[in-house]
């Protein structure tokens, strides 16, 4: 009963809103890894964002598979025989630029661009699907295996809050083995991620830069906090020692260093960055008389409730 009580939505929402420092840089260092994946792969996020809706609906479609059969197999080592197997129905361009959040005639060309470089499929009757190239096989299955690693740094650290007695290793080896109903939710939870912010920026290489800044401000506070484990306020604490250039921002996200430049520096304008002029260095504005818009309360306990509700998913899996 009590560990019932403990990986319950509403115990995970209060345990992430409790625990905000000390949980939030595995989860933005995860999406980091993940985004800049998608990035470096598709060319930008627009596009790799339309593959996840695909790959998000593969992976629903091999989750079927257990209506029927209670013992199907969905762990990663199945899935290049399990994606073969099932058929991905047809996509309206309007349910892909809906879920996606892109607009119409955007989501029309990128789709076109993704069929020329046959990252997206095109069958019978128009038919829009999703299918890893046999080729890329080993270098799929390698990018799965560290985004998983990724993945289970972020459970892991919720777990150990919620003490629940959950290795690392154990986790990695759990969401192989039912790999299609984890990656189903993790990529569903992507899509809300990155729409929600598309919505909020209007652009998503600026989702990816912004979390270079973040991660740099989060880990300065962990470390600030640490000997105070109840402080989780951002109020009288500078981020300005967790500053970053736009070099390191290029070299990590591959984006080039002029765009990391200009996009940062529009984050100064809307008071979410502030850059040192001397050093040319960007950090984190934590400053709640003035408030940044990245930490509005309001957008935050948004971004905790889609993390609840992936994260209750995942550990009820983990812990049946």
């Amino acid at each position: 009963m009590e560990k019932i009580k403990k990986i319950d939505k509403k115990n995970i929402h209060k345990n992430l809103t409790e625990n905000f420092i000390k949980l939030m840089p595995s989860f933005y260092e995860m999406e980091s890894s993940f985004l800049t994946g998608i990035y470096k792969r598709y060319g930008d996020l627009e596009g790799g964002n339309i593959v996840i809706f695909f790959a998000r609906d593969c992976h629903l479609e091999i989750l079927r598979k257990r209506e029927s059969d209670l013992d199907f197999d969905l762990s990663l080592d199945k899935f290049w025989k399990n994606h073969k197997d099932i058929y991905q129905t047809k996509k309206k361009i309007i349910l892909v630029s809906k879920e996606t959040g892109l607009p119409k005639e955007t989501t029309r060309r990128k789709i076109i661009d993704l069929i020329k470089k046959k990252h997206i499929k095109k069958a019978e009757k128009n038919r829009l699907f999703w299918e890893p190239d046999a080729d890329l096989k080993e270098t799929y299955i390698k990018i799965i295996d560290e985004e998983i690693n990724s993945l289970s740094k972020f459970i892991f650290e919720q777990t150990k809050t919620l003490y629940l007695n959950l290795p690392l290793g154990k986790i990695e080896r759990e969401i192989k083995n039912n790999y299609s109903f984890y990656w189903y939710h993790f990529l569903n939870i992507q899509l809300t991620y990155i729409k929600f912010w598309h919505d909020k920026l209007r652009d998503l290489e600026m989702l990816l830069i912004g979390l270079q800044v973040v991660i740099q401000a989060l880990n300065h506070l962990k470390r600030k906090t640490s000997h105070d484990p109840n402080n989780n306020q951002l109020k009288n604490i500078s981020a300005k020692e967790a500053n970053i250039s736009a070099t390191s921002i290029s070299d990590i996200t591959g984006i080039p260093r002029a765009t990391c430049i200009r996009k940062l520096d529009r984050f100064v304008k809307m008071k979410i960055l502030e850059k040192d002029e001397k050093n040319r260095r960007y950090f984190l504005l934590l400053n709640q008389n003035n408030l940044n818009p990245m930490l509005d309360p309001i957008w935050l306990k948004q971004k905790i409730s889609l993390l609840a509700d992936f994260s209750s998913v995942v550990i009820k899996g983990l812990t049946r």
